[in-house]
């Protein structure tokens, strides 16, 4: 048994991002639009989980993880950048709903942007999974805190009763 405190926070918080993912804006309009707004929302509701769970073997990674995901999407509208070149790469080119910088990409947290154009470039989607890998794609700095600190969460509980 894990003591998770405020689980259903996270319901929430994905059903917020799920709802912004999965019927995107055709263009990104800025931070104070309301969707961009929903999605910073929906990230301080998971740290709320996170704080909440701090005392849980790998919540500090996941939530360092969000903190530098969440931080690069504020600098660039409240969306995940990524380049256009990245996205190509990755074999995903196809989810792109428009060429211009600022176009948002189907079924994910991003909008497409240049490196040159990107604010924190470095926290963003930068890291390609190329085809023929079975699951390709892009992902971040944050990404990677976020699946370690899953990973030591999962790999804590799953031997330790206690």
């Amino acid at each position: 048994r894990v003591d998770f405190r405020w689980a259903w926070l996270a319901p929430l918080a994905f059903a917020v991002q799920a709802f912004l993912i999965f019927r995107p804006a055709q263009q990104v309009e800025g931070l104070l639009n309301p969707r961009s707004m929903l999605m910073i929302v929906s990230h301080g509701i998971l740290f709320l989980l996170l704080w909440a769970n701090r005392h849980l073997a790998g919540i500090g990674l996941i939530a360092l993880g969000l903190f530098l995901n969440l931080a690069v999407m504020v600098a660039n509208g409240g969306y995940m950048p990524i380049t256009p070149e990245a996205l190509e790469r990755s074999g995903d080119a196809r989810l792109a709903m428009g060429d211009e910088a600022g176009a948002r990409v189907r079924n994910a947290k991003g909008i497409l942007l240049p490196r040159e154009e990107t604010r924190l470039w470095w926290l963003s989607d930068i890291f390609i999974v190329p085809p023929p890998a079975p699951v390709t794609g892009v992902f971040s700095v944050g990404d990677v805190f976020i699946a370690a600190g899953a990973f030591r969460f999962f790999y804590k509980h799953s031997r330790d009763p206690g």
